[in-house]
């Protein structure tokens, strides 16, 4: 019989490359120098990772020697024929110890480096330009017909755009710009660019300034959000984007000009709209809509005549008429209240969700909402996450014989109901008529977050309760804590 062998230890170079290439990438670029240094096998595992992101923010006391390490890194890459699947640079270039043109140069040739091996397919840049006035659009990784996403985020630096749009074949399919000031004059110049992607799906503007204007034309457009917060951005307009089934708008314009917002997209089929409402509204028919948000408050100064503001509300709600599921925020349903536009006709709305958000009179802009859905069978009342939890009942509740005097047309339908308790006395006589009148109910949820006393309101609401309705008390009470109550 042959003597047991003695077990080795296996060592950290010993794993499989695929798993330690996962390890790595949670490893900063000192740390990679460091094991390098190791061992050759642990040398050619740092080498071989096709996962790199470059970053000198946890420490920028490397100096020259530093530069010159990744450097060296960069040049055994290309050498030994690495191919990289993803590459990110995150570098800033406030209180730099070398040069800061020869530093920005050295970053665009890292960059150049990971592109032209031709196989990088995701490129993430985050540049911290404190000290330089503007950077320029990577051409390099545009002309890369392996980059399918970029995501580009500069802390609110100038993007020098082309002065004319570049010819290429590009392969780019999602885009992203955040905290980026277009440079003067160069409104045509973003939406030449951006119509130059043929394959572009996804297009993502987060925080875009340095435009008035802005239109977007490319065609393949699948996705499209922009975010645009305190910004002098005054118009803006999607033409003709016929692929285009999900369309996110957050907007705060901060200039007092006239501000206009065009939307052409026959199948879009999900749409959410957050911010101030514009002076000009124009949304072509959108047959498919499915889903649709809107959280929109008025000028804190009006612009027009009460006769212009409604009827820029009545085309907002026109536009999203033939949605199934609806989000309206609470201060928007006030505003339509306010100007005379509710009730009105949601036909085909069969989950309707009002988010409240402000302690101003709920019941009469909810009950004239709810006077136009026909088909309802989802009622969802939610509070805002920023709404304090202890919000005072009003002093003149609603009984449940004014929630009867309503008529709703929806009752005999609703399936199931969603409360979260806001103002208290008055969701309570609510429940109780939709559990008395709702012949089909399923399922009535309540959730509160302020102190309550579940067994007399279950008690008090048991005696409408039909034996057919199951009903849900929910807590989250006590640091989170959740707590389930089921009759």
């Amino acid at each position: 019989m042959k003597p047991p062998t003695k077990k080795q230890n296996s060592g950290f170079s010993d794993l499989p490359d695929g798993a330690v290439h996962n390890v790595l990438d949670f490893l900063g670029m000192r740390d990679i120098a460091r094991l390098c240094v190791v061992s050759k096998r642990c040398r050619e595992l740092c080498i071989s990772n096709p996962n790199l992101c470059l970053s000198n923010i946890e420490d920028k006391s490397g100096g020259p020697h530093f530069y010159s390490f990744v450097d060296r890194f960069m040049a055994l890459r290309c050498l030994h024929g690495v191919m990289t699947d993803r590459f990110a640079i995150r570098w800033s270039f406030e209180g730099s110890v070398v040069d800061q043109d020869e530093e920005y140069y050295r970053v665009e040739t890292w960059l150049q480096h990971a592109v032209n091996q031709g196989s990088v397919a995701g490129v993430r840049l985050k540049f911290f330009l404190l000290g330089r006035q503007h950077f320029s659009l990577p051409l390099c990784v545009l002309r890369c017909n392996s980059v399918t996403f970029l995501d580009i985020d500069a802390e609110n630096a100038l993007l020098k755009l082309p002065s004319a749009p570049p010819y290429f074949a590009s392969e780019l399919q999602s885009l992203q710009l955040r905290h980026v000031q277009i440079e003067n004059n160069c409104n045509c110049n973003l939406g030449e660019l951006l119509s130059s992607f043929k394959s572009l799906k996804v297009l993502k503007l987060d925080k875009i300034s340095g435009i008035k204007a802005m239109t977007i034309t490319s065609s393949s457009i699948e996705i499209l959000s922009i975010v645009s917060v305190d910004s002098h951005l005054c118009d803006v307009e999607i033409q003709q984007l016929h692929k285009l089934y999900e369309l996110n708008l957050v907007w705060f314009p901060k200039s007092s000009s006239s501000t206009s917002l065009k939307i052409s997209a026959p199948n879009l089929q999900t749409f959410q709209w957050s911010g101030i409402t514009v002076d000009d509204y124009c949304m072509r028919d959108s047959p498919d809509l499915l889903q649709a948000l809107i959280g929109l408050h008025l000028p804190a100064q009006s612009k027009g005549n009460p006769d212009s503001t409604k009827n820029n509300l009545v085309k907002i709600l026109h536009s999203v008429q033939k949605a199934r599921h609806l989000k309206l925020y609470g201060c928007f349903v006030e505003a339509l209240l306010k100007h005379g536009c509710l009730p009105f006709s949601f036909d085909n709305v069969e989950h309707l969700t009002v988010i409240r958000s402000s302690s101003g009179d709920q019941v009469l802009p909810l009950s004239s909402l709810l006077r136009g859905t026909t088909n309802l069978k989802l009622l969802s009342l939610h509070v805002c996450a920023s709404v304090t939890n202890s919000m005072p009942s009003s002093e003149l509740p609603f009984k449940m014989e004014y929630w009867q005097s309503q008529n709703f047309m929806f009752t005999h339908q609703l399936k199931k109901v969603v409360v979260h308790l806001f103002d208290k006395e008055n969701e309570i006589e609510l429940i109780k008529y939709l559990l008395t009148n709702a012949q089909e109910l399923e399922l009535m949820t309540i959730l509160y977050s302020s102190p309550l006393s579940s067994s007399d309101v279950i008690i008090e609401l048991k005696k409408f309760k039909k034996p057919s309705t199951k009903l849900i008390l929910y807590s989250s009470l006590d640091n989170h804590r959740h707590h389930q109550s089921h009759y």
